[in-house]
């Protein structure tokens, strides 16, 4: 049965080749196409596509990010993933019912997957449960608990009152300390951000997001500035000058 759909990826040779092969399946109609999370955002706004071929690294916002937004829209579409996750992330997709592609693309795995979203497209209620599972996948954090990855690539779910503090590590990734051990986040800190400031967080820092259930102290530094210390961490964090105030307020610590 044919099915329409949007292809979103900042890397204009990435986007076009996927484009290309899927011109090959008469039934799969390509729409349109963005190269970021708010351009994907907003053309499936417009276009309601059947399914959306979703690069997992956007510029803007992570791509479980825009999923999860789009996820809210009534008749959300079915999301495949285009990532180059190893095996463990891959596994993981796979329990919350969503199917992915690879980089670089094969057209062999591709039709497996338009096949596989054929055969659904001719069931409704397969199709409906398939949405319903996907969404539950990337609305985890209504679960408060964050999809984080092991140094051995095993996906764990932490509760979000046990992570301690963030830490941007540069590219889409930031290290998540927590008193069990360190682990890491698939997206920016503004995506986790995104997830935790009605948790309890606090970006303190232009790399760091605190847990501030979990602050132990906060040391009055030279010129107005401040570092937290979390408990049982022998790390000291910086906070931004801009942030002094509001972390005050927080802690109803009294000025100077």
């Amino acid at each position: 049965m044919p099915f329409t759909a949007l292809v979103i990826d900042d890397e204009p040779y990435a986007r076009d080749e996927l484009i290309y092969i899927l011109s090959h399946f008469q039934y799969c109609q390509v729409i349109g196409q963005a190269d970021s999370a708010e351009q994907a955002i907003s053309i499936y706004r417009k276009l309601k596509s059947d399914v959306l071929f979703l690069d997992i690294e956007l510029p803007d916002m992570s791509g479980i990010e825009t999923a999860r937004v789009i996820s809210k829209f009534y008749s959300p579409p079915l999301i495949v993933f285009a990532t180059a996750y190893d095996e463990y992330a891959i596994e993981a997709f796979e329990l919350g019912a969503i199917d992915y592609i690879l980089k670089p693309f094969e057209e062999k795995r591709i039709e497996k997957t338009l096949k596989r979203i054929e055969n659904l497209k001719r069931n409704q209620s397969e199709w409906s449960e398939t949405i319903k599972k996907l969404s539950d996948f990337v609305n985890a954090g209504s679960l408060k608990k964050l999809p984080v990855q092991r140094t051995d690539g095993i996906i764990n779910l932490i509760p979000y009152r046990e992570i301690l503090f963030g830490e941007a590590c540069g590219g889409k990734r930031v290290k998540i300390v927590t008193s069990k051990g360190e682990y890491f986040f698939d997206g920016t800190l503004t995506d986790l951000d995104f997830r935790l400031k009605k948790e309890g967080f606090l970006r303190v820092h232009k790399s760091f997001i605190v847990n501030l259930k979990r602050v132990e102290a906060v040391i009055p530094w030279f010129k107005g500035t401040y570092w937290v210390v979390i408990e049982g961490q022998k790390v000291q964090i910086p906070v931004s000058k801009s942030l002094v105030k509001e972390l005050k307020d927080i802690l109803g610590l009294k000025y100077n």
